[in-house]
């Protein structure tokens, strides 16, 4: 068991700090609209987040749209759109 974890572990630091940073704040943006606003479908808000985020990296430091940034944020936000399907589902 010692093993698999030490894979997991090795593999999750081997996702740059970026990623996965914006991996938590997708995250934290859904359980936000999730938790406080009651939000059924709290994925949509961080689609609107994630891109204003880099649109404003775009403005602000002249680079290119980073999809793999989007991506990350949005698969955060998957994380409690689940439980919260699963809430719905179950309940």
């Amino acid at each position: 068991m010692r093993k698999i974890w030490d894979k997991i572990v090795a593999w999750v630091l081997s996702i740059p700090a970026d990623k996965r940073l914006h991996f938590v704040c997708g995250i934290i943006i859904a359980a936000f609209f999730a938790i406080a606003l009651g939000m059924k479908f709290c994925f949509w808000p961080v689609i609107f987040f994630a891109a204003g985020k880099e649109i404003f990296d775009i403005i602000s430091t002249k680079q290119e749209f980073d999809w793999k940034d989007f991506v990350a944020t949005l698969l955060g936000a998957l994380v409690p759109q689940i439980f919260v399907l699963l809430n719905l589902w179950w309940f």
